[in-house]
């Protein structure tokens, strides 16, 4: 269709903006990639993959709950026309000492041993993360600035730190685009039943 080509020509323009996001003290510790049709398809089945590990040992109704919220973002990244990469290098401080990172400073920070985990693990830099957060908001605007519906996502950003696709930057989030006659980000029945499904989980514990 000629609007998905159109926003793969103005993924290159959403591009820019994450480019010259403000970063802390000037220092530029962000990058992004603009992944091909294979590479967003390769993100879909690690997200059910992940989904499938997260699963493990876990009670019927959050199997369930799991599956629904996975598999939806997972629908969700196939559906898209586009999808970009955005990560940071979380593990190289700002050098303020500021604490934020919950260690006494810097030297303490770099001391870390990062935990074993499905996920990213930390801990990172305080500014690194808002540079990170600053990124995707000038994206997500840009991408908004052209009519783009969009999407922040952890669990395609996850699945892109898994394969390797941005290799010396953790955390990362993902951006997939989108245009079509309705939004495909939104009003998703997979989400709504797993926010039902996690409400009687909770109030079970």
């Amino acid at each position: 269709m000629r609007e998905a080509k159109a926003v793969k020509e103005a993924a290159g323009l959403i591009g820019i903006s994450i480019r010259t996001a403000p970063k802390s003290a000037g220092v530029d510790d962000i990058t992004y990639k603009i992944l091909s049709d294979s590479g967003k398809k390769d993100i879909t089945a690690e997200i059910k993959r992940l989904c499938r590990l997260l699963q493990n040992g876990k009670a019927k109704d959050e199997k369930r709950a799991i599956e629904l919220d996975w598999h939806s973002d997972a629908g969700a990244v196939d559906k898209s026309d586009c999808l970009i990469l955005v990560g940071v290098k979380g593990r190289n401080p700002l050098g303020m000492n500021c604490g934020g990172c919950g260690f006494k400073d810097c030297r303490e920070f770099l001391k870390a041993k990062p935990p074993r985990t499905i996920h990213m693990p930390g801990p990172f830099c305080m500014f690194k993360l808002l540079d990170l957060g600053i990124a995707l908001s000038s994206a997500a605007k840009a991408a908004s600035n052209l009519d783009i519906d969009n999407r922040i996502m952890y669990r395609a950003g996850l699945a892109g730190y898994r394969l390797g696709l941005l290799k010396g930057y953790s955390p990362i989030m993902a951006l997939p685009l989108s245009a079509s006659g309705k939004n495909i980000y939104f009003d998703r029945a997979e989400k709504s039943e797993a926010k039902l499904l996690w409400k009687k989980i909770r109030e079970a514990r």
